[in-house]
């Protein structure tokens, strides 16, 4: 009896111990960052004057990405940079006919529940790209962001970041003669307490792309972002280009740059990595020929859906 007793105490220690340790990897365990990476440049920061504005899109290599001219029965034409998956088709970058631009990237600090209002539709960025002209009208509007989330926009003369929290508390950092940067936490000293858990890769991407902004005192160049979007400074999850560690690891999935010079037209980047496809890169002038010839209303351009971010 005694001997049945020890055993049975052995078997349950072993138990107890197998519990504790998985709890133990679930509490470190932390998921790979579903991300990007945004930057901007203004002023006397960009050769020759005007804006430069970029993305890197992270993703689990499971979307496809594709560009698409939008022109809507009312409001301005736009180009978006759209991903289609299984669950549907959003809007991730963008710039409109008047050369606003709007990137998003997602608020990986704030669980997902969290993230949105039901109380409050947030206003989205294909709205700002049919309705907006300036940054100024964009920021103006800061009480519409109700989903947590961080957007980049930029005119010809600034660049700005909204930081928007949980409940649609929206700050927003505008610089005309500077350099700005966001990747997946919150940086306003209002928001900070928000940043319960912090990855590694968004705080490593951050740091890296500040360091690389402050590199040419004579100002940016187009040459210099696209540089910038592959740099591969700290591994396969870790950098501003990321590859993955594993195949299905985020990685990036796009690169968005958008030059938007003091005088001239705009001028667009595009390098998309769909999965099981050949890397694609275009360069597109977006002058008024680039506008004209598609006929009016959202269902000629093809896109239907759209999620707010990343």
């Amino acid at each position: 009896m005694a001997r049945k007793e020890s055993t049975f105490k052995k078997q349950f220690a072993k138990t107890i111990a197998l519990i504790i340790g998985f709890s133990v990897l679930a509490l470190n365990f932390t998921p790979p960052a579903l991300a990007c990476t945004l930057w901007g440049a203004a002023g006397e920061k960009v050769e020759g004057g005007g804006t430069l504005i970029a993305k890197n899109r992270d993703w689990e290599p499971t979307q496809v990405q594709e560009i698409k001219r939008i022109v809507p029965r009312d409001g301005f034409r736009y180009l978006g940079l759209y991903a289609s998956d299984e669950e549907g088709t959003g809007l991730k970058a963008g710039i409109n006919e008047k050369g606003l631009v709007v990137v998003t990237a997602t608020a990986s600090v704030v669980p997902d529940e969290r993230r949105s209002n039901p109380q409050k539709k947030t206003i989205s960025t294909a709205e700002i790209l049919k309705t907006c002209t300036t940054v100024e009208e964009v920021t103006g509007q800061l009480d519409r962001f109700t989903h947590a989330a961080f957007y980049l926009v930029a005119d010809k003369n600034k660049v700005a970041v909204i930081e928007v929290g949980p409940g649609g508390k929206a700050t927003a950092s505008i610089t005309e003669n500077g350099t700005i940067a966001q990747t997946n936490h919150y940086l306003n000293e209002q928001l900070r307490i928000l940043n319960k858990k912090v990855s590694k890769s968004s705080r490593v991407r951050y740091d890296r792309i500040r360091e690389l902004l402050s590199k040419d005192p004579d100002g940016l160049t187009l040459d210099d972002f696209v540089a910038f979007s592959e740099d591969k400074n700290a591994g396969p999850d870790n950098s501003i280009c990321r590859t993955g560690g594993s195949p299905t690891r985020s990685r990036t999935l796009a690169t968005w740059i958008i030059e938007n010079p003091a005088n001239g037209n705009p001028r667009l980047y595009l390098k998309v990595a769909n999965p099981n496809e050949p890397q694609k890169t275009v360069r597109l002038s977006l002058d008024e020929n680039f506008w004209k010839g598609t006929p009016r209303g959202d269902k000629a351009a093809g896109a239907n859906t759209e999620s707010p971010t990343a």
